[in-house]
């Protein structure tokens, strides 16, 4: 029997796309996605998303738990973005038998950050604070130096296990980007052609946070066919629609970006095919 223990892990900053690979890759017939998206098991701390199984508290075996139903998967994955910034996960998956191959998703540092704000203003509800305060806060510094943890996994990782892309290219050519994902972790390219392709995880206003909460409880135990089916209503239901950009916002965002600008010229440096003209 094949081991349970994941070949592919999807990382990233919040808001760059992570939500979207994950469906998208687990509607592949040789993959097997953990039913819940971001086990976060690897985190560096105990946390409300894995207070119920965690390195800290749990035996390793827990972990495998998450991927029962994919013995005769080709990859068998899950996609916690944050392990970007976790060594725990880092330390875990470089010291795994076998090493599984690391995807991390990354989107232009002021774009990532506004997203984030929004998600967290208007969705979750965790902020209420103006964007001028907001981008002072310390985890935004830590969750846009993506060149600062991608070189701490890239030096611990075996030559070829991780790669890298863009939101932006992801966004703008999903089926070729798809095709290069799937060539990378080793199932069948062609899958992705003509694949209905479809955007989760957009940064919506939420009008009830606790039928949210509930809704991200019970998303696990649905199958992710049924769970196409039934997003469409559950957004007419709970969504106040898309978060509103704020003409106000302009100046604070494009000084963020400049200010940020050599997170891309890093990157650059180390994975030098990618499109970083789409960042400009």
């Amino acid at each position: 029997m094949k081991s349970l223990f994941p070949n592919v892990i999807i990382g990233g900053a919040p808001k760059c796309g992570t939500s979207s690979l994950y469906f998208w890759l687990s509607a592949h017939p040789e993959v097997f996605g953990s039913p819940k998206k971001e086990t976060f098991f690897f985190a560096d701390k105990v946390n409300r998303f894995n207070k119920e199984a965690n390195i800290h508290e749990h035996p390793a075996l827990r972990y495998l738990e998450f991927f029962n139903g994919g013995e005769s998967a080709t990859v068998r994955f899950e996609a916690t973005a944050h392990y970007l910034y976790e060594d725990q996960a880092r330390k875990a998956f470089s010291q795994a038998d076998v090493p599984p191959k690391i995807i991390f998703l990354f989107r232009e540092p002021s774009k990532q950050m506004y997203s984030h704000y929004k998600m967290e203003r208007y969705r979750t509800k965790k902020v209420d604070l103006p964007l001028s305060e907001y981008i002072h806060l310390p985890k935004i510094a830590k969750y846009v130096d993506y060149a600062t943890h991608l070189e701490k996994w890239i030096k611990v990782m075996p030559h070829g296990h991780v790669g890298v892309w863009l939101f932006e290219d992801f966004m703008s050519r999903k089926e070729e980007v798809m095709k290069e994902i799937a060539t990378f972790v080793g199932v069948d390219p062609d899958f992705y052609k003509n694949f209905d392709f479809e955007h989760r995880n957009e940064s919506v206003s939420i009008k009830s946070g606790a039928l949210h909460q509930l809704g991200l409880k019970i998303q696990p135990l649905i199958p992710h066919a049924l769970q196409k089916r039934l997003l469409p209503l559950y957004m007419k239901i709970n969504s106040g629609g898309r978060a509103p950009d704020d003409q106000g916002h302009a100046i604070i965002l494009s000084d963020f970006k400049k200010n940020w600008s050599h997170v891309g010229t890093s990157i650059k440096s180390l994975f030098a095919e990618l499109p970083l003209e789409k960042w400009r």
